[in-house]
C-alpha cells in the first residue's frame, strides 16, 4: 500500500482579524472508480470531516500556527504548504487502486464536477455550514425556561447548568432530565460558531453505574462523535476535549448552588455528601469524621443492606471527629465487635489498611480495601493528634477505620494533603485512637471498648471479610 501522507504545515506565530484569513479547499470530483469510499480530513490529528465523492471541503484558517492536516483514505497522501493571508490554496484527491492521490491545483474545481450535497465548510474556529451534517436536533429549552422548570417541578441528582473551566471555549450547557433519560442542552458561550441557544448538546446512554455515562455528543463543528464518556462527581461533569487536546474538558455545576432552595425531585437521591463510619459499640454507637456530618439536617447509615437513622451524640470539630447514634427501632444490637481498640501510637512504619466506601457514585457501593504504611507520627503541618500515612484516600473513605496487621484499630481516616494543597499524591492522614477514646469519654452512655484479639491469627482476607461487617456507608442531607 502506498504511504503518502498530506501535511499542510502553517508555521507562523500571528493570529488573523477575525476577517482576514487563508482558505484551503480541498475537491473530491465525481468519478464511478472508488465513489463508495471517504476521506478523512484531520487537522492536528484532529478528524474535522469526511470528503465524499463529489466532496468539497473550503477550510478557512484564521491562526496561523504549527498545525498538522492530514487526508486518510485506504492510503495516506501528502503535500506541504505555507498559506499566506488572504491566499486561496486549492487541491484534488482522486481515487486510485491503492488509495486517493493528492495534487495541488492553480484552480477551483468546476462545480459540473461536484455535488453541492456533498460541500463541507468549516473554519479552524469552530463550524460555519455542512450541507453533510447529520441530523441534528434543536430543543426549546433556554437558560429561563430550565430555570422556571426546576423551580417548579424540583432537580434531579446531576441536573442543573455547568460551565466550562478553560481559557478557551467557554460556554454553559444545561444537563436535563425527561421521562428517565439524560441530554444536554447548548446555552451559550461558544463564540465564532453556529450554536444557538436550545440545540441539543448530547444525548446520555447509562452504564451500570450512576453517574457514569456513554454519550452521543455534537462536537464544536456539529459532527456527532458517539463515543464520548461523561462522567458527574462533585458538582462536576468532565469529558474528552473538543479541540484534541490530550486532557479532558472540566465542566463546574453553577445552578442550582448549594445554598438554592430549590427541592429534589427525587428526594431519595437528594444526599448532599455521603463517608464512611464504623460501629465502637455493640448498641449502635458509630464513629465518622466531623467534616462528613458538618451541616447535616438528616443522617442516614447504610448496614448490610438496610438503612437506618442516625443523629450525631457528641463531636470535635477541633481534631474532625464524630460519633453518631441510631436512633431507629428498625436496629438490632450487634452480636460482637471483634477486634481491638488500640489506644496507644503505632510506630512509623507499620503496615496498616483502610475500609470504606470511595466515590460511591462512580466506584459503586461495595466496601473498597486499600493498604499502607505509617509514614510520620504527625500529620498535617506537624499536628501530633494525627498520622501521616501512604494508604490511598479519597472522598468517600472519610470517617472510616484505619486498621494494623493485627485487626487492632490505630485511627480514623481523614484526609489528603492532594486535597489540602492539590500537591502531593498518597499522602493522607488518620486521627489517633487516643483522641476518639477522649471523646468517647464524653458521651453520657458508658461502654465497654472493643477488645478482641480474635483478628490476629487470620489471614489478611479473612480480616477483611471479618472487619467490614463492622464498617457502615454514612448517607447525609
Amino acid at each position: 500500500m502506498n504511504k503518502l501522507i498530506l501535511i499542510l504545515l502553517f508555521i507562523s506565530s500571528f493570529t488573523f482579524a477575525q476577517n482576514e484569513y487563508a482558505t484551503i479547499n480541498i475537491y473530491r470530483p465525481k468519478t464511478f472508480v472508488g465513489s463508495c469510499c471517504p476521506v478523512d480530513v484531520l487537522i492536528n490529528g484532529l478528524n474535522v470531516s469526511k470528503l465524499y465523492n463529489g466532496g468539497h471541503l473550503e477550510y478557512k484558517v484564521f491562526s496561523l500556527q504549527a498545525m498538522e492536516i492530514t487526508i486518510k483514505s485506504a492510503g495516506i497522501a501528502s503535500l506541504r504548504i505555507l498559506p499566506k493571508q488572504g491566499g486561496n490554496y486549492y487541491f484534488q484527491t482522486k481515487p486510485k487502486f491503492s488509495g486517493f492521490t493528492l495534487e495541488q491545483i492553480r484552480t477551483p474545481i468546476e462545480k459540473e464536477d461536484l455535488k453541492e450535497k456533498n460541500y463541507v465548510k468549516l473554519t479552524d474556529i469552530g463550524f460555519e455550514e455542512n450541507a453533510v451534517v447529520y441530523y441534528h436536533e434543536k430543543t426549546e429549552w433556554t437558560k429561563e425556561k430550565l430555570t422556571e422548570h426546576w423551580n417548579k417541578n424540583g432537580v434531579s441528582d446531576i441536573e442543573g447548568i455547568y460551565e466550562k473551566v478553560g481559557k478557551n471555549l467557554e460556554y454553559n450547557l444545561a444537563v436535563l432530565k425527561t421521562k428517565d433519560e439524560y441530554s444536554i442542552i447548548y446555552l451559550s458561550g461558544a463564540k465564532g460558531t453556529t450554536w444557538v441557544e436550545g440545540d441539543l448538546k448530547a444525548k446520555l446512554q447509562k452504564t451500570a453505574q450512576f453517574g457514569l455515562f456513554k454519550a452521543n455528543w455534537f462536537m464544536l463543528n456539529k459532527t456527532e462523535n458517539k463515543d464520548i464518556i461523561l462522567t458527574f462527581k462533585q458538582a462536576t461533569m468532565s469529558c474528552i476535549s473538543e479541540t484534541g487536546e490530550t486532557k479532558e474538558d472540566l465542566y463546574i455545576k453553577i445552578y442550582p448552588t448549594y445554598d438554592n432552595k430549590i427541592s429534589s425531585s427525587e428526594n431519595t437521591q437528594n444526599w448532599k455528601s455521603s463517608g464512611t463510619g464504623f460501629f465502637i459499640s455493640k448498641n449502635g454507637y458509630i464513629t465518622t469524621n466531623y467534616h462528613v456530618i458538618d451541616e447535616a439536617n438528616t443522617i442516614e447509615i447504610e448496614y448490610l443492606g438496610k438503612s437506618y437513622s442516625a443523629s450525631v451524640a457528641v463531636s470535635d470539630k477541633q481534631n474532625d471527629i464524630a460519633i453518631l447514634k441510631i436512633n431507629d427501632a428498625k436496629f438490632n444490637n450487634l452480636a460482637s465487635l471483634d477486634y481491638n481498640f488500640k489506644k496507644e501510637v503505632s510506630d512509623v512504619g507499620s503496615s496498616v489498611f483502610a475500609l470504606g466506601y470511595p466515590l460511591t457514585q462512580l466506584m459503586g457501593n461495595e466496601i473498597k480495601f486499600t493498604d499502607g504504611k505509617i509514614n510520620s507520627k504527625s500529620g498535617f503541618k506537624g499536628e501530633i493528634t494525627s498520622y501521616q500515612i501512604s494508604v490511598p484516600i479519597q472522598p468517600g473513605n472519610s470517617g472510616g477505620p484505619l486498621f494494623d496487621n493485627d485487626g487492632n484499630l490505630v485511627g480514623i481516616t481523614s484526609s489528603g494533603i492532594n486535597r489540602e494543597l492539590n500537591l502531593t499524591e498518597n499522602v493522607n492522614y488518620a486521627v489517633k485512637t487516643k483522641y476518639l477514646a477522649l471523646l468517647i469519654d464524653e458521651l453520657d452512655e458508658k461502654f465497654e471498648l472493643p477488645n478482641s484479639t480474635i483478628q490476629k491469627a487470620k489471614p489478611l482476607t479473612e480480616k477483611i471479610k471479618s472487619l467490614s461487617d463492622f464498617v457502615v456507608m454514612i448517607k447525609v442531607k
